[in-house]
């Protein structure tokens, strides 16, 4: 159902806001979704009532009569239209991209690892090595890891700045990307759910180590070895979601769905939000990791984060659309 919303709202991009539009797209939603029903009622899968949907009530001028917005639909602005080449070259390059930011993205969660497994090593005495030898070693590691995982970022981020309008601007596809595109998103939808599902159990699992170390014991070198653990499952899981998400990510993009709606593109206050979050959160997380030394503990920012900016991003959403 949310796959038919997203092609009306983009349908109904660049009209004018009028009562008489707005009345329209929801007789419109009305129609499509009772059609919706009937087809999934007579035994049609999902994908092919959402097909035989779109291809009855998709095309606007052949409505706009019976909708009575003919006079509106000569007002609408015309938006730039991706090439059936442009999406299918993106598409390719947002798959390739996916595994090396993947890469990146590990690396920055594994940088602190051996800097809290050497201080663990030390509290049980099982190396000959000062605090300051541990610590200068650690903290190279750190940097170096930090340092790789930056330029994979950067390096291949590069490779899809040429498509950065299809994230900040509103546009359309015709009838034979859409399709290209969906077909994509459905061939790739079950990998990526499936790791989705593994990430998320591991997520959960991973607070396991810290809480059990903590329940069965005091001695700080099991908190040390836990919190590198926690970590260790922490970067699989992210790197297991990235890995999988170039395709599906990219095809949301593309069909303008989710966090990419037309909505969220024209919502000034939504686009401030998720331009200085998380640069935010990796400033606060380092800054307070290295004055502290805490970095058994402060990787709960990023879990904390990731639930605060739910919250700030519908407050963003609602904002937009009182607007």
């Amino acid at each position: 159902m949310n796959t038919i919303r997203n092609y009306l709202d983009n349908m109904f991009i660049g009209m004018p806001q009028t009562k008489n539009v707005l009345r329209a797209k929801e007789e419109l939603l009305g129609m499509m979704e009772d059609k919706y029903e009937e087809l999934k009622n007579s035994g049609k899968t999902e994908n092919e009532a959402v097909g035989i949907v779109i291809s009855e009530f998709g095309n606007l001028d052949e409505l706009a009569e019976v909708l009575d917005i003919k006079g509106d639909l000569d007002k609408k602005s015309e938006l730039f239209t991706v090439s059936y080449d442009r999406a299918k070259d993106y598409l390719h390059e947002a798959r390739e991209v996916a595994p090396k930011t993947a890469k990146g993205v590990f690396l920055l969660i594994m940088s602190p690892v051996l800097l809290i497994f050497l201080y663990g090593l030390i509290e049980i005495s099982s190396i000959n090595m000062k605090d300051d030898h541990a610590s200068a070693l650690g903290l190279t590691v750190l940097l170096l890891m930090v340092a790789l995982g930056v330029s994979y970022l950067m390096r291949d981020s590069n490779r899809l700045d040429k498509y950065e309008d299809f994230q900040k601007m509103p546009f359309k596809l015709n009838y034979q990307t859409e399709l290209m595109v969906r077909d994509i998103q459905r061939q790739d939808e079950p990998t990526y759910r499936s790791a989705v599902s593994v990430s998320v159990f591991a997520y959960i699992v991973s607070a396991l180590p810290v809480i059990i170390s903590s329940l069965l014991t005091d001695r700080e070198e099991f908190i040390f070895f836990s919190t590198a653990l926690t970590l260790i499952i922490v970067a699989a899981a992210t790197y297991n979601i990235i890995k999988n998400s170039g395709a599906c990510e990219a095809c949301k993009i593309l069909l303008q769905e989710e966090d990419y709606s037309v909505d969220n593109k024209t919502n000034k206050a939504y686009k401030g939000l998720s331009s200085v979050y998380w640069s935010i959160v990796v400033a606060i997380y380092l800054g307070y990791s290295f004055i502290t030394n805490k970095w058994d503990i402060s990787w709960v920012i990023w879990p904390v984060s990731g639930v605060l900016f739910g919250a700030l991003r519908a407050i963003a959403q609602l904002t937009g659309q009182k607007k």
